[in-house]
């Protein structure tokens, strides 16, 4: 019997598949905890569902540091204040 065509299972296995590689991509080229978790952020604005997309990254962002150093926020508050 010749089979045209992918099954469900084959192409999710296929898909499963090669996420697997992206992340091992990313992982060889040597990424930190902090840049991990900005790829996660990323990725999940570009979600869709906007339930999941807020609800991902409302999570991540506990997780994540803060862009701006102590001295960045000086300066903004010295702005503010003149």
């Amino acid at each position: 019997m010749t089979n045209f065509g992918e099954i469900t299972i084959e192409k999710k296995a296929r898909e499963i598949l090669m996420s697997r590689e992206i992340v091992q991509e990313i992982l060889r080229i040597g990424t930190s905890q902090e840049q991990i978790l900005r790829i996660i952020y990323l990725l999940a604005l570009e979600l869709e569902d906007n339930t999941q997309m807020t609800n991902l990254t409302d999570v991540v962002k506990q997780h994540l540091t803060t862009l701006t150093s102590d001295e960045d926020k000086e300066k903004k508050s010295e702005i503010v204040l003149k």
